[in-house]
C-alpha cells in the first residue's frame, strides 16, 4: 500500500478506502500482534510505524503484542525493539516481557525466512518459542477477559477531540 497519510479514524464511515478497512478489520479481529522489524537508524522500521498511527488506539487495546527485531549488526535489531516498547505500550498493545532479537540475519535465516544450514534450528525454536508461549499465553487470557468484560466500558476509547486526555482541570 501507498505512504498513508490520512488516518482511518478521520474518515467518516462510508468514505474509507477499501485497503484501510481491510487492515482495520484485520487488526480487529486479532487476539495478539507480532511485531517484526527490521532495525533502520536505530529505530523500528518507518513503514510499520506509518502504518500502525493511522488506527486508532482503541484499534489495539487490551491486546498483548510480541516483537521480534532483526539487523545486519551483532545487535539483532534491539534498539529498534527497544522502540517499539513505549510506541506498542501507547497503542494499548502491550509487549511481552521476552523479546526476540536475531543479529547478523544474513547469516541465520535465508531470503524466505527458513534457518540456514548449519544454524541451530533446537536452540533458534527455544528462543522464539519462549517469547510466542508469553503472547499465546497473554492473548488468551486477554480474550477470555474481554468476552467476561467490555474493557471499553471502564475505559472507552477517545473518539472525539484529544482534550479528552487531559487531566481535570
Amino acid at each position: 500500500i501507498p505512504l498513508l497519510e490520512r488516518p482511518h479514524f478521520t474518515y467518516p464511515k462510508s468514505q474509507v478506502p477499501r485497503e484501510l478497512n481491510e487492515i482495520h478489520t484485520t487488526f480487529m479481529e486479532a487476539d495478539a500482534y507480532l511485531v517484526v522489524s527490521p532495525e533502520y537508524n536505530h529505530l523500528a522500521c518507518p513503514g510499520l510505524l506509518n502504518l500502525m498511527n493511522h488506527f486508532g488506539s482503541s484499534t489495539f487495546s487490551f491486546k498483548p503484542s510480541g516483537i521480534i527485531s532483526y539487523s545486519a549488526g551483532q545487535w539483532g535489531g534491539s534498539r529498534a525493539a527497544m522502540s517499539l516498547r513505549p510506541f506498542l505500550s501507547e497503542l494499548g498493545c502491550l509487549p511481552v516481557s521476552a523479546m526476540v532479537h536475531i543479529p547478523k540475519v544474513g547469516e541465520v535465516l535465508d531470503e524466505n525466512g527458513h534457518i540456514l544450514k548449519g544454524v541451530s534450528e533446537v536452540e533458534w525454536n527455544r528462543y522464539v518459542d519462549r517469547m510466542l508461549s508469553q503472547l499465546e499465553w497473554w492473548g488468551e487470557a486477554a480474550k477470555e477477559q474481554r468476552l467476561i468484560n467490555d474493557p471499553l466500558q471502564k475505559s472507552p476509547a477517545f473518539r472525539t477531540k484529544p482534550s479528552q486526555r487531559n487531566a481535570p482541570s
